[in-house]
């Protein structure tokens, strides 16, 4: 079992890799929402997210651990399970799923390839073909889309500003109010700019 990454918010979550070069994720700790991905409420040792649904034969190459809620990223698409209360598993609901469901891909998704995801406290956020996508909770303008309105499925950040031309390597969706990008080597931040986290 090798261990690409461990990130971790109130959940750790690890995403390993077998011998066999069939990625797929591990997660422990407190599952009550969901989160853990395998329909137990709270694990003390690793146990595998559920492969039997959207992941079946998907290779899984990164994880995202946020408060109530963890995201993937297989195959070129972005997955979540957990607590969907403000949309932030970005499947077009507000429900809860205690195994990983799909992120919309019928909108500004559609034909992208999604090669980052971040799961924060009440949103998230992905990279795909070099542009940044969020989606979950919008009261303080963390989906960077010029609005404070949440949206369950992806919606674009805004690139008519800062981000004009640039290339988008990784998204952070941090805490429950703000989301950073880096693009093009540098730091990008929207969202509340409560104690400075904007920089």
């Amino acid at each position: 079992l090798l261990v690409l990454v461990v990130l971790g918010g109130v959940l750790w979550v690890a995403a390993p890799s077998r011998a066999d070069s069939d990625g797929f994720a591990v997660a422990w700790g407190p599952g009550q929402m969901g989160q853990l991905g395998d329909g137990n409420a709270w694990q003390t040792v690793p146990v595998a997210v559920d492969t039997s649904g959207v992941l079946a034969g998907k290779t899984v190459t990164a994880v995202s651990a946020g408060a109530v809620h963890s995201c993937a990223v297989a195959d070129g698409k972005a997955y979540c399970w957990g607590s969907g209360e403000y949309g932030q598993l970005g499947n077009g609901t507000t429900s809860n799923s205690s195994v990983p469901v799909a992120v919309d891909t019928s909108g500004v998704l559609a034909g992208k390839t999604v090669t980052a995801v971040s799961a924060g406290g009440s949103h998230s956020c992905a990279v795909a073909d070099g542009s940044a996508y969020c989606w979950g909770s919008g009261e303080f303008g963390q989906l960077g889309n010029d609005t404070t309105n949440s949206s369950s499925v992806p919606v674009a950040v805004d690139t008519s500003g800062v981000l004009a031309g640039k290339t988008v390597t990784a998204v952070s969706a941090g805490g429950a109010v703000h989301s950073c990008a880096v693009a093009d080597g540098k730091a990008y931040c929207w969202g509340s700019g409560y104690k400075g986290v904007l920089g």
